[in-house]
């Protein structure tokens, strides 16, 4: 008999004792939100090994989308939050919300492979507040297709090696989406204030030829906003702007819902292209199993790097501050202690299919089946043909500068219409750096 089933074996007879006149322990039922709502099923089915080892303790799992992320925050406002947070963005603005690690007896600091313990400092300027430990790797963006349908149209994304080679796929692909009734979309998007604000421009900023440093610089005013020749974010954009009037984009692109839109677009078929992260892979194969999906990134700027998110305190596990005194606590405690083990971040790691941010060697390090990682990440980390740069981003490196209260940039869906009336021709490229140095003043100026 397995481990698991020996355990399971012995919480139903515990159950059935308890039945037949025994003492049951009362149950201790803990609220835990999973990571994202792509990967319930996998949480759950993790959490469920810990209900296996601690019969008398329930953990009612639940997802937060994108659109519940408000009336989630009003909850936690009002003094009701759940145990543990699976995922969180914490900022100047809410970190206090979250109980701060160091202040309790954690003990994995030493096993993750950034400086958890004071990255929040490095990013926001806090010293001695630690609100959430990170257990993933930085992310990767990337161009999703469904291979089969790229093959089928004569096609080769992989042979893509320079921006030129990109525009030169994008229009030929333009020329057979016009000959399919079924496919509405050339290189299919939509707006996502963090995806644009911390990640896209990013990204693309790096493989036109911009280093992080450069936008590191720009983010924390070396370089002015306004600087048209030396912005490093100003290649990406009239990037945005030539994809958006060659029809390469979706028209409006930038009034498209994230999920209801542009990925239930890409995951019904009305495109084959899509510009993604990791999530997007596995929301396509929930649909279904037997898709053939491939990627390939951004191409890599002149010295061969890619682009990649730095690991911080973002995405990562929280306790609230609110639940310290609360009967449950302990409890709380000693399962996001669980939860943030190597052995369980082994398992989380590997259901899911991120780099680990988490020394895993006496785990026997992981064995990742995410598509993206097995497709795309896993042969360019082997082929060593480029360079991941995963330090800190610019708006990162910027947050010990920023005043409370205020605004991002760009990470804001405020800025959504701005960068439409641009990529449309509603503004001129000044006027948007203009109002992006009036934010950037606000925000981190003296």
């Amino acid at each position: 008999m397995s481990k698991a089933l020996s355990r399971l074996g012995c919480a139903v007879s515990f159950a059935v004792a308890g039945l037949t006149g025994m003492a049951a322990a009362q149950e201790t039922v803990l609220e835990v939100s999973a990571t994202q709502p792509e990967y319930f099923a996998q949480d759950r089915a993790i959490w469920d090994l810990y209900e296996e080892e601690n019969p008398g303790v329930k953990i009612e799992l639940f997802a937060i989308n994108e659109d519940t992320e408000a009336a989630f925050q009003a909850r936690v406002a009002a003094g009701d939050p759940p145990d543990i947070r699976g995922l969180t963005f914490p900022t100047q603005d809410n970190y206090k919300t979250y109980l701060n690690l160091m202040e309790i007896d954690f003990p994995w600091w030493d096993k993750a492979n950034y400086d958890a313990r004071q990255i929040f400092e490095k990013t926001h300027g806090v010293k001695g507040y630690a609100p959430a430990f990170n257990v993933q790797g930085g992310l990767f963006l990337n161009m999703i297709y469904y291979a089969d349908e790229m093959k089928l149209a004569g096609l080769d994304p992989k042979s893509v090696k320079s921006v030129d080679d990109l525009r030169a796929l994008l229009e030929e692909l333009k020329v057979y989406v016009a000959g399919r009734d079924d496919l509405e979309y050339v290189l299919d998007i939509g707006w996502h204030p963090r995806f644009w604000g911390r990640w896209m421009l990013e990204a693309w900023a790096v493989g036109l030829g911009a280093s992080k440093e450069d936008v590191r610089d720009l983010w924390t005013g070396k370089i002015a906003w306004t600087d048209e020749a030396n912005n490093p974010l100003v290649p990406a954009l009239k990037l945005a702007k030539e994809f958006t009037e060659k029809g390469y984009f979706p028209n409006n692109w930038w009034n498209r819902a994230w999920e209801q839109e542009f990925e239930a677009s890409f995951i019904t078929g009305k495109s084959i292209l899509a510009v993604h992260g990791p999530w997007l892979w596995n929301k396509v194969m929930a649909q279904n199993p037997d898709v053939e999906l491939d990627g390939i990134f951004f191409p890599p700027n002149a010295d061969g790097v890619v682009w990649q998110d730095a690991t911080t305190a973002d995405r990562g596990s929280a306790l609230y501050a609110a639940n310290k005194d609360d009967p449950n606590f302990d409890a709380a405690k000693k399962a996001f202690y669980w939860w943030t083990s190597p052995e369980i971040v082994k398992l989380r790691a590997e259901a899911v299919g991120y780099v680990p941010a988490m020394d895993l060697s006496e785990q026997g390090g992981v064995e990742l089946q995410n598509p993206q990682y097995l497709k795309l990440v896993g042969p360019s980390l082997d082929a060593g043909e480029i360079t991941f740069d995963s330090s800190l981003g610019g708006q990162a490196a910027a947050g010990p500068m920023q005043k409370s209260g205020t605004p991002f940039v760009i990470e804001d869906n405020v800025m959504a219409s701005e960068i439409g009336d641009y990529v449309s021709g509603e503004q001129s490229l000044a006027d948007l750096l203009a109002l992006m140095q009036e934010r950037w003043d606000q925000a981190y100026g003296q």
